[in-house]
Parts: C-alpha cells; structure tokens; sequence
C-alpha cells in the first residue's frame, strides 16, 4: 500500500467512520458516498439528458445520458455501486460524466431501484429492462447507428451488469452487449474466500458491511445461490460477451471477481482481468485523490477505448 492509500486510511479511521451494521438504512442513506466526498465536480459535457426508461413491470427508471463527443457510437450502459442499497445517478454523476468524456462514449446510468424497498430480483429485471432499453434505443439516443453496446457497472452494480447481459444475450430476440466492464464486482454470496478474510476489516469495505448490503438485499440464504444474485454460480456464462474485469488488490470482493474471471475464461469468454494494485474497494471514487486510484481509473479507460476501437 502506497503511503497516501496508507494516510487516507488512517484519517477515515481517525474520523470515526461508523459501521453500516450499527445503521438503518435511511441513517446510511443520509452519509454522502464516497464519490460524492472524493471525486470533485463533474465535467460539462455536450450532451446532458434526463430520460426514463420502462422496468419489465411498467415502472418508469430515472436515467441520465452522458456525452462528450458528438460523434459518439458507442453506449455505455452503466449500473452504480452501492450494495444495491444505497448510490443514485445524481452521486455518481461526476465519474460517468468524466467516463463519457474520458472514453468518448456515450454513458446511460441508470437508477434502478433499491432494496430493502425491492428486493432480489428486482434490481437485476431494472438492469435487464435497461440493457434492453440501451440495445433497442441506442440509435435513437445517439443519433446514428450503434456501433457497441457496453455493459458496465461496479460493485453491486457490476453484478447487475453481468446478469443483465447474460438475460439479455440468453433471450436472443434482441442484440445483446458487445463488452461488459466490470469493476470490483459481487459475484458470490459465500464470504469464505482468503480475501474476505485478509481485508475483513481496516481496508474501507468490510466483511460486516457486505453481509449488512446482502441482508437487505437477499435475506434468503438459499436464495443468495440463485445465479442471477451469485454469478459466479451460474451454468450459463458462454453467452457472455467479451469482457474486462478489475479487481482491487485491497479489497475483500478481490477473490471472487477473480473467480469469476476464471469461470468465463473456461466457459470460452474473452475475459481480460486485471488486478489493480495498491487500490481499495471503490477506487473509481479515489481516481482524483489517490494516485495508486489514478492509474487503476487510467488503465480501465485505456483498455476500455482498446477494446471500443478494436
């Protein structure tokens, strides 16, 4: 860990950062993100458009497209963090701004909704309704033919991601996503990997926080093994398109985004994993303040128009 990853630490624990497990979910909604504390104000961008979109129930989604480049032709489809508890558009909005501008895509993120309120699975049929969305209505929101559609989210977000593409691809009556971009992604609901168990506590995320986003999420046990809330179980994944994934190498989801790179290199995926190294959990948050952050968020765009342009 560098040292300014090592004085951040110490002065979040200084701060008394409190436990989510001591909190409700409305006390924890209240504390801004850490994208919100970090990440300083978005770019202005060319194009700025509030927009809904239809869940498979009719309800209509909030979401936000961003572009910077007015020759943009390819669509991110992009699924915020936030243990599917907590996180909006609105806090992340300064990353999928410079996400836009920094890739040259165009980026629809999208507030799907949020347990406890809904629960499993309906923030994975939002993700799904808003892949769908993205691949059905990309032409029209960019203005000339779709040339890719991303897939794209982290944390939690990243889970919705991946199932989304995975449904949607599955269903073939529609073009599914040519990429999914993963970062630090939920792909199991075991907490028993050496990660979980290095980076249980000290490290930002913890063990307890996760079990507290899960328990508000899935409370089932045995529903949290269903593939479309644990990936990483799921027999289905040859449908995948391309992928990368990145992990953080001080984080305690590190081994099963790991994992589950493994699983999609041996269902016959394209999957290029990097762990990033030095970075915690929600290191996108971190691109502007830490510098081991800045080259973790560096190298995802880069690869990211390497994969775009290819």
């Amino acid at each position: 860990m560098d040292p300014a990853t090592t004085d951040f630490l110490r002065r979040t624990r200084t701060r008394g950062r409190q436990p989510l497990s001591g909190l409700s979910v409305q006390q924890a909604r209240q504390f801004p993100s850490w994208f919100e504390l970090l990440f300083g104000p978005a770019p202005k961008l060319a194009t700025l458009r509030e927009l809904h979109i239809p869940a498979l129930d009719g309800t209509p989604l909030p979401a936000r497209l961003y572009a910077d480049s007015p020759t943009a032709d390819c669509l991110v489809v992009y699924f915020h963090g936030g243990g599917w508890v907590l996180g909006s558009v609105a806090s992340f909005e300064p990353y999928t701004a410079l996400l836009a501008q920094r890739t040259g895509t165009a980026v629809l993120s999208v507030d799907y909704r949020l347990a406890p309120e809904h629960p499993f699975p309906t923030p994975v049929d939002d993700a799904q309704a808003a892949l769908r969305f993205g691949a059905e209505q990309g032409e029209r929101l960019l203005g000339r033919p779709l040339r890719r559609l991303v897939a794209m989210g982290d944390s939690a977000g990243a889970t919705l991601a991946t199932v989304a593409a995975r449904r949607l691809a599955a269903a073939r009556d529609t073009r599914g996503a040519d990429l999914q971009v993963l970062v630090y992604p939920v792909t199991d609901a075991g907490f028993d990997t050496p990660s979980y168990r290095d980076y249980a506590e000290g490290h930002l995320l913890t063990a307890d926080d996760m079990r507290w986003f899960w328990n508000h999420y899935c409370a089932g046990p045995a529903l949290r093994l269903h593939p479309d809330a644990s990936p990483l179980r799921s027999d289905g994944l040859h449908v995948l398109p391309p992928t990368l994934l990145f992990t953080a190498e001080l984080d305690p989801l590190r081994d099963e985004g790991e994992r589950y790179a493994e699983r999609l290199r041996a269902a016959g995926v394209d999957c290029e994993m990097l762990r990033c190294p030095g970075v915690l959990h929600s290191f996108l948050a971190m691109a502007r303040t830490l510098p081991a952050a800045r080259s973790a968020f560096d190298a995802l765009c880069e690869r990211m128009r390497a994969r775009l342009l290819a």
